[in-house]
């Protein structure tokens, strides 16, 4: 190895020799700029072949060159004459018209080029009366006018546009439109000396610049100064073109037309060329000059070269310029593609881009006698600095640091869309630069191709044991049946000879170093990296693949470059979506919020629960965020495959195998989801409870079910213990019989309507409460259920709650369509508003008399009397009746009542929750057979019901004496 090269940080001395300006020139994005040094642009120009429009007798589009475009212009033609050149964006427009410049040129033809970046102002008040001085010596006519308006649209932009407003609006009037301006000149005013600067302001080229935009029109009505019947369309040119015509009349400036005419006069021995790079920056002056353009005038002499998009161009596709001018479109149709780029042709089409710093000692010179894009590399003259250096040989001496695969593959892993010859160059040009400036040890580790797709896919091991060296077998490898194949030289060139022996299963043997694949035949044996494969009998026809396996085979090799840039690969990440979305679904029973219980939250059909991190869009408030870079690329592999399976082969998605090696990781991304939607629609301090509540969605959940405990059975005391025994017990929860009937008669129809709406809840309270105070499926944590009743008692908790706040909840939190959790709040609400209505409603009178009276009664003892009355005739019947039906209840019945009294009248003084108790305590008791039977008996002869044990005793004493 030579000395040079030794010494070479950057491998190759042409690298060292040459300057960042260089290269910038030399990858401009821009062909004009390559076009100003006319040895650069014609050692880097590559041929280019257009599509020209059927015109007279040619039915169909044909394919020509550009020297067939250049035959186009003669001297011997009369009047004015318009190539046009139109398509996409980065397609060679602006090259051919730097070649047509070029070619033009040698001719002797006088160029007026209008860049880019030329606004109408600069080619009128500057690049016309320049073009006009150098060629007569002389100062254009009418110029200082020109250049007199160019001033005062940056100094006086006011005083034009008050000028410009009033003359327009008098002109729309004047010539037969009915105009109402009154109140709107001075917006008018304002508006249009916005709209004045764009006529002097760079960079304007790449739309059509217009006083008024029809947008503009329909939003602002200040803009609506013309009241006849006339579509927006006519409205807005006839208000620009009356304001351009106020201008140039106030300025005595010519047209663009007039203007280009006057200059041509001058001429009398040739034709002049005007190159526009891209026509949208005639601006207002698009029809007067298209129709100075088509006129049919002898005496007109201006060869005109128009670029420009096909929206740019729209005012020049008229019957007349179509008959007279000839149109070529750089692209194929809907696509940025062209006819001389292809991945067959790449690397031709990019080599002399490589070659042209090498160039200058003589080290790369071209034999370019072949056909289209063919090149052939001349051999290093002697003492050239490839010929001293020797490090490449000639397959990739003038590509360095690049070689064929790698470029090959650069250009196929471009989208569709960008597929043109300029995003191919900018691409190289990007990766280069890295590489130039050190941000890189070798290209093949440039950010830029992280964006590209790529098929060759190195073993995942290696990536995730040594990412640099995967990379160089990706780009500038050769797959074989024994892995991928890499020319050592540009393993020792980048520094990853260490790597290649610390790796397992990378091996280097006869100046290549072989990388394993994770497919163990990625694809026939194609040519080497220096020559044919080995020859040897067919290899059998590989097995038919299913649409699953193919797409798995197609994206795998890109997840890599995917977890830097998701954006770039919409098919992986809508399969690693599709992936993680289903995992997380499966983890938490179908997006459940809680283990345990059947609230969940029902996203949409359109949505992830989660978005990438490197996509740089803001989660909504039911999505996490997940950082690609948080997984090993053989878990994105795996997870490929599954969402690939999930969608196209569901039966063959396998969650326990995924799960095996990514359980830990989907699972924390399911926990953290539904902890996202936990905290922000069932925790947040807006939600369900009022400012300073201080209660909690687990609060809520404890005291609805207390309610239902106590709505079930009044009579039995509300303890935590209460409420674990009655978890424990089967069976549905209904409200009680007897203060169903109670409160039916004392409450409106709507609030029994919602007492029942909230029992129909029931079954939720309790799986509520099972997950969140649950010790295992039979018992509540009675310890926890007493302290947090304790110190959030029931009433305070939907005393708590906000009829605003909780409609905040969103409507997507639900155990199913009929029980949203906003819903199931916004009844508590309304059953609170209940309770609080029944605060005067305690039945003391019913309490006393049901604890005082009956508390002593014995139905065997009463039932014996009454037998014994039954025997004498005139015993009172009625009073006999209803002592019959009395001593039909059962004794615990009665002992049941006694007992609840009994707890009504201790709990009536007590907290609000046991007033509560005691209240429905006291309206169930009115409604019990033992109340109304007792409240119909009839005592004859034996005092009053006050102290009916007694009574009847005396009573029937009197009879059995």
């Amino acid at each position: 190895m030579s000395t040079i090269q030794q010494d070479s940080e950057l491998q190759c001395p042409h690298f060292e020799a040459v300057d960042e300006k260089t290269l910038r020139q030399l990858f401009s994005k821009v062909a004009a700029v390559r076009s100003d040094n006319k040895d650069l642009f014609e050692f880097t120009h590559r041929p280019i072949e257009v599509f020209r429009s059927p015109q007279g007798t040619r039915s169909e589009e044909e394919v020509v060159g550009e020297k067939e475009v250049y035959r186009e212009f003669t001297d011997q033609r009369v009047g004015n004459f318009s190539v046009v050149i139109e398509g996409e964006v980065g397609t060679g427009k602006s090259e051919l018209c730097a070649f047509l410049s070029h070619q033009l040129e040698e001719d002797g033809r006088p160029i007026l080029h209008v860049d880019k970046d030329d606004d109408l102002m600069t080619l009128l008040s500057e690049r016309i009366p320049e073009f006009y001085e150098k060629h007569f010596d002389e100062e254009l006519p009418g110029a200082s006018n020109f250049q007199q308006l160019r001033e005062d649209l940056k100094k006086n932009a006011s005083v034009v546009a008050n000028n410009a407003t009033s003359g327009a609006i008098l002109n729309l009037s004047a010539r037969g439109n009915e105009v109402d301006a009154q109140g709107k000149e001075e917006k008018i005013r304002e508006f249009v000396q916005d709209q004045l600067s764009l006529l002097v302001e760079k960079g304007e080229y790449a739309k059509e610049i217009k006083f008024v935009t029809e947008q503009a029109y329909r939003r602002n009505d200040f803009l609506q100064v013309i009241e006849d019947s006339i579509d927006v369309e006519d409205a807005v040119e006839a208000f620009n073109e009356e304001l351009w015509r106020e201008i140039r009349e106030r300025y005595q400036t010519a047209s663009l037309g007039d203007v280009l005419e006057r200059v041509g006069d001058r001429f009398t021995d040739t034709r002049p060329v005007i190159i526009f790079e891209d026509f949208a920056i005639t601006a207002m002056e698009g029809k007067r000059l298209r129709n100075y353009m088509e006129r049919d005038k002898p005496s007109d002499n201006w060869d005109f070269v128009v670029a420009g998009t096909r929206d740019s161009t729209d005012v020049l596709h008229t019957q007349t310029a179509e008959d007279r001018f000839e149109f070529y479109r750089t692209n194929r149709q809907n696509s940025n593609s062209v006819l001389f780029l292809d991945e067959d042709s790449a690397v031709d089409f990019i080599r002399p881009y490589l070659g042209y710093f090498k160039s200058f000692d003589g080290s790369v010179e071209y034999d370019r006698s072949g056909d289209g894009l063919d090149l052939s590399l001349n051999p290093a003259p002697s003492e050239s600095i490839c010929a001293d250096c020797g490090f490449c040989d000639e397959s990739f001496r003038d590509l360095f640091p690049f070689n064929e695969p790698f470029l090959e593959r650069v250009y196929a892993g471009l989208q569709d869309d960008e597929q043109s010859p300029r995003e191919y160059v900018m691409a190289v040009f990007d990766v280069l630069r890295d590489y130039y400036e050190g941000y890189v040890d070798a290209p093949s580790s440039a950010d830029r191709l992280n964006v590209l797709t790529n098929n060759v896919d190195p073993a995942t091991p290696i990536y995730e044991s040594a990412e640099s060296l995967a990379n160089l077998a990706r780009w500038y490898g050769v797959p074989t049946t024994d892995g991928i194949k890499v020319d050592a030289r540009f393993v020792d060139a980048f520094g990853e000879s260490e790597a290649v022996e610390g790796t397992d299963g990378v091996t280097r043997s006869d100046g290549f170093v072989t990388v394993p694949t994770d497919i163990e035949s990625p694809g026939p044996t194609g040519p080497g990296p220096t020559g044919p494969g080995p020859t040897g009998p067919e290899p059998p026809e590989p097995p038919q693949l299913s649409k699953a396996e193919r797409l798995i085979q197609d994206l795998r090799p890109n997840v890599q470059p995917w977890q830097s840039n998701p954006g770039e690969f919409s098919e992986i990440t809508r399969y690693l979506r599709i992936g993680l979305t289903d995992s997380i679904k499966h983890l938490t029973n179908d997006l459940e919020l809680f283990d345990g219980m059947g609230l969940r939250y029902n996203l949409s059909s359109q949505k992830d629960p989660f978005v990438f991190a490197s996509q740089q869009r803001s989660p909504d408030d039911d999505q996490i965020v997940i950082d690609p870079q948080e997984f090993r690329l053989s878990d994105l592999k795996k997870l490929l495959k599954f969402g690939i399976y999930r969608e196209e082969e569901k039966s063959q998605a396998d969650f326990d195998e995924l799960l095996r090696g990514l359980g830990t990781q989907l699972t924390g991304y399911a926990r953290q989801w539904q902890q996202e939607i936990v905290e922000h629609h069932l925790r947040s301090d807006l939600k369900f409870f009022k400012k300073n509540a201080n209660h909690t969605f687990e609060d809520f959940a404890l005291a609805g079910y207390a309610y239902v405990v106590l709505l079930s059975s009044p009579f039995e005391e509300v303890t935590a213990e209460r409420l674990s025994e009655r978890f424990s017990e089967s069976g549905s929860y209904t409200l009680d019989s007897e203060l169903r009937e109670a409160l039916r008669q004392e409450v409106s129809k709507d609030g029994f309507n919602d007492l029942v709406k909230f029992m129909n809840q029931a079954d939720r309270f309790e799986e509520m409460v099972s997950a969140f105070y649950g010790a295992n499926a039979n018992t509540l944590d009675v310890a926890r259920v007493r302290e947090r009743l304790e110190e959030h008692p029931p009433t305070a908790v939907f005393e708590g709650l906000g009829r605003g706040r909780i409609q905040r909840v969103s409507s997507r939190v639900r155990f199913d369509t009929d029980s949203k959790i906003r819903d199931i709040a916004d009844i508590s609400y309304d059953l609170n508003q209940l309770f609080e209505e029944l605060e005067g409603e305690y039945r003391e009178e019913t309490v006393t008399t049901v604890s005082d009276e009956l508390a002593s009664v014995s139905i065997s003892n009463i039932d014996g009397i009454l037998e014994t009355l039954r025997t004498y005739d005139h015993v009172d019947t009625d009073m006999v009746e209803s002592l019959g039906k009395f001593v039909a209840l059962d004794q615990q019945a009665i002992d049941e009542a006694a007992d609840a009294a009994r707890l009504a009248g201790d709990l009536e003084n007590r907290s609000a929750d046991e007033r509560l108790q005691a209240i429905l305590i006291s309206m169930k008791l009115t409604k019990t057979n033992v109340y109304e039977r007792y409240d119909d008996i009839s005592i004859v002869g034996g005092g009053t019901e006050s102290d009916f044990a007694k009574n009847f005793l005396e009573i029937g004493g009197y009879y059995v004496d």
